[in-house]
Order: structure tokens, then C-alpha cells, then sequence
């Protein structure tokens, strides 16, 4: 089998030598093709990827929820916690953001008493710990913070970001080691809010909210309130016409990319179309002296192969050569890392030659397959 399907290789080969012309147009057609589709992938990942990444940080990843369960509860983060996690489980397998609520901070230092109360929250891990604290010293002042008759440095405090304060409603993040500070500078008991990523666009604002209220019933039942007003689910995230305009980016990048590969692979038909009608009668004879149905498609498909592989090669060449300039060219003018060549397209290359193999040689195939030896020797 494997010294027949060899043979039908060369012989492809030895066809495409002697039409010189036919191999070169069809080689130049598919490395364009496929030096257009990865070029155009990259462009897709390069213009959508930084659009993405402040998608999510201004506006959220899609399906955030905010949960907040009632203070009225009187159960301990941990508690609130196991409950949570118990609930949001089927809808999600990211870890919860947690984070303590302090919604009315009064300041006891200037200059921070000129702007009135606000809002400050304590991050914690994903078990109920101290999250660690980063960036502190950046914020809206320089001051610190005078709470309880003490200092928080503003080594301790940094400025919520948009997410931060659409999700937690705070203009504040403090350092975790001044949480017990925040505890003593108010009366009632801080907060907590569970943040949860379903990643889905789908609202599921109803499919949580009775998940966690069925989870905190009992504890309800026990603090004499209504399990409806046990817990608070909130959707977090927006931006869907922003969003669908970076799907839509990607969307076009695709469309011009599959329809190049469109394009070459209708050539290469075309091409073995007319290879087809030109030598029916080497096929017919192949048939009338014992080759097999499969010979003959191995041996349209080896000739499609032959002349995809030397563009996909060519491909690759010419990509190597100016990898360098690419680069370059994209810090330049789009301040965006640009690397044509980058293994994360090769799947898509992948499936898209295949695409291209099956569409420039299936039907020549099953044409030349179903030729009659006796027709085509009659008609030679």
C-alpha cells in the first residue's frame, strides 16, 4: 500500500514537471492564500486583543455578577463563602473575587474631610484571606487616611479602578492589614461581595439569584427575613455594543481570510478541472489496465498535495525572511507586537488547507473515479 501510494506521488510529481507553467501559477496561488490568512489572523488578534483587554477592565468580563448577601444574616465571611461558592458552582469554574464593603468611610484628616464620606473595600483571596495588596500610593490624593484616631498611610490606599467600583461600589482599596482600622471607624458591620464570571453573555441574573437564595434559606429562616431579600445578584458588566464591535472586527478579519483560501482553493478546482478534461484518457487508460478507483484519486489529490505543500513552504520562507521587518513595522505604526509566524494560527492554517485540499480535489476525484475505461479508449 505504502510503496503504491509513493509511487502515485512521483508519478504527480513527474506530471507537475512537465507542466511547469500550471505548478508554478497554482504554488504562487497558494502561498498567497495562505500568507494573506495568516496575516490577516494576526491582524485580527493584534487589533482586537488590547481592544479586549480595556473591554475588561473598564467594563467587566462578560457574565460578572456582584453578590451580596444581608448583613441581617450574621454569618462570618467563611460561612458566606461556602454558601456562595456551593451556589455559583454549576454556573462557573473561575475562582470568586471577594472583597470586604465598607459603603461610608468618614475621613478624620484633612484633606480627605473635604470630600465627605467614602467607599472602601478590602480585597480578599478566593478563601476568605487577605488578598495581597499592590500599587498602594496611588490615589486621587497623596494625603493618608485618619481612622479610629489612627493613620493608614497612603502607602496602604489606592484608587479603585472602573471595575472595581462598578463591581464593589468603592472609591477606595485599602491594604488588608488595616481592615480591623475600617471595622472600628463605623458602627455597622462591614459587607461582603462575591464576585462571580460566568464568561457567558447571557444574562443568568435569575438562575443565580435562585441558586443563592435556596443556599442561604436556612440562614434566613434563622435571622426572621425573607429568603428574597437574603441575598442581592447584580449584573456587572456592559458595554455589549463595544463588545459586538470587537466580535464584529474579528468577524470581517475572518471573512477575508477564509475567503482567500476560497479563492485558491477555487482555483486549484478550476486547475485539476481542466487537468482532468486534458488527460481523460491517461485516466481511462490507468483504469483499462488494472488501477484501481483509489489510484486515481491518489493521484489527483498527490498532485493538489504536491502543489500545497511547495506553497505552504514558500509560505513559510518568505515569512522567516521578513519576520523581522513585521515586527518592527507593527511597534512602528501601531505600537502593537506583530509576529506573523506565531504557532497559535497553525491550527487554523491547518484546517484551512484542509478545507482548500478538499475543495480544489474532491470533486476532480470522484469525476476521474467514475470515468469509463471503455468510453474514454473508445472516444481516444
Amino acid at each position: 500500500m505504502l510503496t503504491v501510494a509513493w509511487r502515485t506521488v512521483r508519478l504527480a510529481a513527474a506530471v507537475n514537471a512537465r507542466s511547469k507553467l500550471k505548478f508554478v501559477l497554482l504554488t504562487v496561488l497558494v502561498t498567497i492564500s495562505t500568507t494573506v490568512f495568516l496575516a490577516v489572523s494576526e491582524l485580527a488578534r493584534a487589533s482586537t486583543a488590547d481592544l479586549t483587554a480595556a473591554i475588561e477592565s473598564d467594563l467587566g468580563v462578560a457574565g460578572t455578577y456582584s453578590i451580596q448577601p444581608s448583613p441581617e444574616l450574621g454569618l462570618t465571611v467563611d460561612q458566606q463563602l461556602r454558601a456562595v461558592q456551593g451556589a455559583v458552582a454549576p454556573f462557573t469554574e473561575r475562582a470568586l473575587q471577594v472583597a470586604v464593603h465598607f459603603p461610608s468611610v468618614q475621613p478624620e484628616c484633612p484633606p480627605f474631610e473635604q470630600f465627605g464620606a467614602v467607599s472602601a473595600v478590602v480585597l480578599l483571596d478566593e478563601a476568605g484571606g487577605p488578598a495581597p495588596f499592590r500599587n498602594g500610593g496611588v490615589s486621587f490624593t497623596d494625603a493618608d487616611l485618619c481612622l479610629a484616631g489612627l493613620v493608614v498611610p497612603n502607602t496602604a490606599l489606592r484608587e479603585a479602578t472602573p471595575y472595581e467600583d462598578r463591581s464593589f461600589g468603592a472609591n477606595l482599596v485599602v491594604d488588608p492589614l488595616y481592615e480591623q482600622q475600617l471595622r472600628l471607624s463605623q458602627p455597622e458591620p462591614p459587607q461582603y461581595v462575591f464576585v462571580v464570571t460566568t464568561g457567558l453573555a447571557q444574562d443568568q441574573t435569575l438562575e443565580l439569584s435562585s441558586a443563592l437564595h435556596e443556599a442561604f434559606a436556612d440562614a434566613a429562616a434563622q435571622a426572621s427575613i425573607r429568603t428574597e431579600n437574603s441575598v442581592v445578584v447584580l449584573r456587572e458588566d456592559s458595554g455589549d455594543l463595544v463588545r459586538s464591535a470587537s466580535d464584529g472586527i474579528q468577524l470581517v478579519y475572518g471573512l477575508i481570510g477564509w475567503g482567500v483560501l476560497l479563492i485558491g482553493g477555487i482555483g486549484l478546482l478550476v486547475a485539476e478541472l481542466i487537468v482532468l478534461r486534458d488527460r481523460t484518457w491517461f485516466f481511462g487508460l490507468a483504469r483499462a489496465v488494472g488501477a484501481r478507483r483509489w489510484n486515481v484519486a491518489w493521484l489527483i489529490l498527490a498532485d493538489i498535495l504536491i502543489i500545497m505543500a511547495s506553497g505552504l513552504g514558500l509560505t513559510l520562507a518568505l515569512l522567516l525572511l521578513t519576520s523581522g521587518w513585521v515586527t518592527r513595522f507593527g511597534e512602528t505604526a501601531f505600537q502593537v507586537d506583530l509576529a506573523i509566524l506565531r504557532p497559535a494560527a497553525l491550527p487554523g492554517l491547518a484546517l484551512g488547507l484542509t478545507f482548500v485540499l478538499l475543495l480544489g480535489g474532491a470533486y476532480p476525484a470522484w469525476r476521474a473515479t467514475r470515468l469509463d475505461p471503455l468510453d474514454v479508449l473508445e472516444r481516444g
